[in-house]
């Protein structure tokens, strides 16, 4: 008799936990794609910059791979890919950290979505002349080509989202979007 009561509260576990597990799991969506599903409520971003470092001024790129939780917030913020390598790692992983979102208007559902993002830093603003403006462009995209998020390979030990960054990693690559130089504003804590 003890024999049917396991698997008995085992079905049962599985029924009622296996919507909940569903619901959870985050859809890998490309940032190409990510104003289908979320778009950023935050002013800004609030960045936490070393006071001492290496290549804390150099021209740089991140690619961050995060969560977007159904609430907005963000989680399971990993640094991918930081060219040059360096100290502006807690810079771009705190930046994401405190982003809020806010549904879009085709995701009612608020459905939570694992992404990655190419943060550019320290990159010169376009000032001058229009000559000096596409100088200066080129060593932008320079910089952010080194970044190209089909080059990045997945991380070991992601965790409990790994297999759906690599997902996401191949239809990012798959998709190949543009690079762009565009983010929110960084204010320092």
């Amino acid at each position: 008799m003890h024999r049917l009561y396991l698997p008995l509260f085992l079905s049962a576990a599985v029924l009622i936990g296996g919507p909940v597990l569903a619901q959870t799991t985050p859809r890998p969506v490309a940032a190409k794609d990510l104003a289908k599903y979320w778009l950023v409520a935050s002013e800004a971003m609030e960045a936490m910059k070393p006071n001492t470092g290496v290549n804390l001024y150099a021209p740089s790129c991140a690619v961050v791979r995060y969560v977007i939780n159904s609430d907005g917030s963000t989680s399971d913020v990993v640094l991918e890919k930081l060219v040059p390598p360096g100290d502006l790692g807690i810079v771009a992983t705190t930046a994401i950290q405190s982003l809020r979102y806010a549904a879009a208007s085709s995701n009612q559902e608020q459905i939570p979505v694992l992404t990655r993002v190419t943060l550019p830093m320290n990159l010169p603003p376009l000032r001058g002349t229009p000559e000096e403006q596409a100088k200066l462009q080129a060593q932008r995209d320079e910089v952010l080509a080194r970044c190209d998020t089909a080059a990045v390979a997945p991380v070991k030990d992601a965790g409990a989202h790994d297999s759906a960054a690599k997902e996401g990693a191949a239809k990012d690559a798959a998709a190949k979007p543009p690079v762009s130089a565009k983010a929110a504003p960084v204010k320092q804590r």
